[in-house]
């Protein structure tokens, strides 16, 4: 492929985009920046210009997909106004957009998910004094554009809770919030993965609706 000439920030764009159909046709295992080089056909060094490295290429891949699947959460709920239906909307929109997108939801995830377990030092910090699902402290290598995009989501949910708490119990919307996106990701989890598909006889908002567990009063 010949060359090209790019401006500094056309470049980058075109080899995130270079690098998502990559993900998309071959997947994760077949991602580098030699590769997305060849396919954008500039030089193999160029990418270093934007990436310093394989998984710097993955976590501005994966925070577009964050970015993106909130973009698409708020596009979706524009004309609701209740608390249960934002909450209903958000929830089929993340399983709607892992399935949408397995492989790039499947990246996404791996971006965020800690190798280990939370430090430390960092699992003393009481859960009260968090505002978010909190990324960074989870993997403190994440990028700042990753964390901030990683929690947008998060942050709709929790918002919806906190309008529907009247009482305004800070621990009880965390819980809740962390709760539905638990649900929802396991959801989206086992959907892309085959272990069970949505009935053809009702909508993804139906079944979720459903499935929604209750507590007893």
């Amino acid at each position: 492929m010949s060359n090209k000439n790019y401006h500094h920030g056309d470049l980058k764009e075109a080899l995130i985009s270079s690098a998502r159909k990559i993900l998309i046709e071959q997947g994760a295992d077949a991602l580098s920046l030699r590769a997305i080089a060849s396919d954008v056909g500039v030089s193999h060094m160029a990418p270093y210009a934007h990436f310093k490295n394989k998984k710097a290429l993955f976590q501005s891949i994966a925070a577009g997909g964050f970015n993106e699947l909130a973009d698409k959460m708020l596009e979706n709920s524009q004309a609701l106004s209740k608390a249960p239906d934002l909450i209903l909307s958000y929830g089929a929109t993340y399983v709607e957009f892992a399935i949408d997108h397995p492989q790039l939801y499947r990246l996404m995830l791996g971006q965020v998910e800690n190798t280990g377990r939370r430090n430390q030092n960092v699992g003393s910090q009481n859960i009260e004094s968090q505002t978010s699902m909190d990324i960074s402290l989870m993997n403190p290598a994440v990028s700042s554009d990753l964390e901030a995009s990683s929690n947008r989501s998060f942050i709709l949910l929790q918002d919806a809770f906190l309008k529907a708490n009247k009482q305004g119990d800070e621990m009880k919307i965390k819980a809740q919030a962390l709760g539905a996106w638990a649900m929802v990701h396991g959801m989206a989890a086992l959907i892309i993965e085959g272990h069970f598909t949505i009935p053809d006889t009702m909508s993804l908002k139906d079944f979720l609706s459903m499935a929604a567990v209750q507590s007893p009063r």
